[in-house]
């Protein structure tokens, strides 16, 4: 994502002031950690915040998958 369609901007929510990110185009909220994740609302990007902050996201398993199982084709 590029620097050019955001916006720098100051997010209050519960006595918590950050710098984030606002797109221009939808409005939303960008994480300035990984300016990947995009949110609606404050508390959400608070939360996301803080899971960068505790590791949480580092140690995140991916969800399990399906083994193929003999005698099922590829679609």
């Amino acid at each position: 994502m590029s620097d050019a369609g955001l916006e720098e901007v100051l997010v209050e929510y519960a006595g918590s002031r950050v710098r984030a990110f606002r797109e221009r185009e939808t409005g939303l909220l960008v994480c300035p950690i990984c300016r990947k994740a995009r949110f609606a609302a404050p508390p959400d990007l608070l939360a996301h915040m803080v899971a960068h902050a505790k590791g949480t996201l580092d140690k995140r398993r991916q969800p399990p998958t399906r083994a193929k199982q003999a005698g099922e084709s590829e679609s």
